[in-house]
């Protein structure tokens, strides 16, 4: 590899093959493939535990054990989990435990499998930019599509100083999902961010047949769509490309959220998870983090230390050095999920040239 290329970057993939509505509509995908680069993993600090003021249910600890999602707007962390119906608020500023806000109603059954059965099973959590009746931006969630219940998910305007403002509004995604459904198999979206004039969908491919998947959504239309009849359909769907990251100890390494980096770099995150996991056991093999340009070329990707199970990510670069927020989902209801920091230059050909040197 020529000294100048990105070690560990995505090999040069062939032209794109679906980069119109009615391409990713007929379900042509563009494909890619990537490695891992040869790097010790990330090392990880821990910030706080997602403690809560009160519990997310009858007989359930008052912490968030399940989080999926993280999103940082100034002093607020916001934290989904993929078996609650609230939403998650933390200030950086403060260890105080953490508040619930409600986002759909009812409640949940306190049994681990009927709760699981009924969870909206909330996967992705990404900042919008401003627009009509947000003036500071919303939060944008999403259901993962995996089963009955799990096509729906929220907008929540923010105010100036990053709080949220009013009350959240379900968005249902029954029509996408059910397209998206007919082309990648077990549909499960969990990661979703802006890129440039696109929103961008990540579909965690994870079963043996099964491919990772990013499909690209007209903003603007989404956009309209917040702001009108709160229905995402097909029309918005404008491109998909799949994607092979690799495996880890023989498992495929799938995607599990992701964060834009500026407008033109997207961080992603994936973990390698051996189906019919149980609590407590081996299941996981590892989690990965990664950039994708504009272009949808992989970057950089390197694994992070093997103790967590990542499912969520949150991004922000400065003078190329990018800032991480994760939090993880250890799959056990009585452990809280962590809040972790790290930190990695987006050059990566920078590590490299460090590691040789040791």
């Amino acid at each position: 590899m020529p000294p100048s290329a990105p070690t560990g970057a995505l090999a040069r993939a062939p032209p794109a093959l679906a980069t119109t509505s009615s391409a990713a509509a007929e379900g042509r995908v563009d494909r890619r493939t990537s490695n891992l680069e040869s790097l010790p993993p990330l090392e990880l600090r821990s910030l706080r535990s997602l403690d809560l003021e009160t519990a997310p249910g009858a007989g359930r600890p008052p912490h968030v054990s399940s989080a999926s999602g993280v999103a940082r707007r100034g002093d607020y962390v916001y934290v989904i989990g993929d078996d609650l119906l609230e939403l998650g608020v933390f200030r950086m500023s403060s260890p105080s435990p953490g508040k619930l806000r409600q986002v759909f109603a009812g409640s949940l059954p306190s049994g681990e499998q009927e709760r699981s059965a009924a969870k909206p099973d909330l996967e992705a959590l990404t900042m919008l930019p401003p627009f009509k009746g947000a003036p500071y931006g919303a939060l944008l969630g999403l259901g993962s599509g995996s089963g009955k219940g799990r096509d729906h998910g929220f907008v929540w305007s923010l105010q100036v100083d990053g709080s949220l403002r009013g009350e959240p509004r379900i968005v249902d995604l029954g029509p996408l999902y059910r397209l998206l459904g007919e082309h990648v198999g077990a549909l499960n979206i969990e990661g979703a961010c802006v890129m440039g004039e696109r929103l961008w969908l990540l579909h965690r491919g994870n079963d043996a047949d099964a491919t990772n998947v990013v499909a690209e959504l007209s903003l603007g239309a989404v956009m309209e769509s917040l702001r009108g009849d709160l229905r995402i359909d097909i029309h918005e769907l404008a491109a998909m490309r799949s994607y092979d990251l690799g495996d880890l100890d023989g498992v495929k390494v799938a995607f599990s959220d992701a964060t834009p980096l500026t407008g033109e770099i997207l961080v992603f995150t994936a973990s390698a998870e051996a189906p019919g996991g149980d609590v407590g056991d081996s299941s996981i093999r590892g989690s990965v983090v990664g950039t994708i340009d504009l272009d949808g070329e992989v970057r950089r990707m390197r694994t992070i230390d093997r103790r967590y199970k990542v499912e969520g990510v949150h991004a922000t670069i400065d003078t190329g050095v990018i800032d991480f927020l994760f939090v993880c989902d250890q799959d056990d209801p009585q452990i809280s999920s962590p809040l972790l920091g790290a930190s990695m230059p987006i050059d990566g050909r920078l590590e490299h040239a460090t590691a040789s040197q040791l």
